[in-house]
């Protein structure tokens, strides 16, 4: 509610500033007209047409210094999202380089830092989504031969669950990453309306999520989900960062192909 009050006075100011200088200087006009013709009330007049000039001049400079500030706002607000997305993934992107060094069967330090940049791309993906409340972020990893289990998570304490090919929801997935009839990520806003077919989500914990594949190589590794109590609080710029963090966390799990049997 304090959003929307404060979202509707941003629209008021903009209109006031915008349309009242442009009413102003006709006003200003028509009063100097009137003079020219008046002779009676001349003085007066001019003085009204000087005062809706310099109130023009006021509400012109007003508006400057507000889309000044605005603009300033914007290029901090913008400045400070990709140093907090730097800040959260650079660890992830620098722990990748230090994988090819392991030795080749060293498979249990390569699952420990592919565990670690998960964590690290959840947590990146909770601090670029201020707009919803008890956010979560969740790594699901495919583990050999019909399983899909979480690898990670950041955000909301609700433990994720793992999925079988053997049940529905489970299918549902396994079509979902490996029929590639769509290589983007989804959003469901509101999972009372609109949810995967056979959705078994817990509406009590989540009601909308976004869903994307994470790809590597051309190889399917696994799922990366972004979910949230409250309906409509994420948006489809949250499934562009959804797809991004994927895709970096695709190149962290062809690094580590050899180790993605998950416990």
């Amino acid at each position: 509610m304090a959003r929307r009050s404060k979202r509707a006075r941003g629209i008021l100011i903009f209109v006031v500033l915008t349309a009242l200088p442009i009413l102003l200087a006709a006003a200003g006009t028509g009063l100097g007209l009137l003079a020219a013709v008046d002779a009676n009330n001349a003085v007066t007049l001019r003085v009204w047409a000087i005062s809706c000039a310099v109130l023009v001049a006021v509400l012109l400079v007003i508006k400057a210094v507000r889309d000044y500030r605005w603009g300033q706002t914007i290029k901090s607000a913008r400045y400070d999202a990709v140093r907090e997305l730097h800040d959260r993934l650079g660890p992830a992107l620098g722990l990748m380089t230090e994988m090819p060094l392991l030795e080749p069967d060293d498979r249990e330090s390569k699952k420990q830092i592919l565990r670690t940049i998960a964590t690290h791309c959840c947590s990146a993906l909770v601090a670029m989504t201020p707009e919803s409340v008890d956010v979560r972020a969740v790594v699901f990893a495919l583990q050999p031969p019909d399983d899909i289990v979480p690898l990670a998570q950041f955000g909301r304490s609700d433990s994720p669950r793992s999925f079988s090919q053997g049940t529905t929801a489970g299918e549902e997935i396994f079509e979902y990453l490996e029929s590639g009839r769509n290589p983007k990520g989804e959003l469901y806003t509101d999972t009372g309306q609109t949810s995967p077919e056979h959705y078994e989500g817990d509406a009590a914990r989540y009601q909308t999520f976004i869903r994307t594949p994470i790809r590597g190589s051309g190889v399917v590794f696994g799922m990366l989900t972004v979910d949230a109590p409250k309906p409509d609080s994420l948006s489809d710029g949250d499934v562009r960062l959804a797809e991004l963090v994927a895709a970096e966390l695709g190149t962290a799990f062809a690094i580590a192909a050899s180790s993605l049997d998950v416990d």
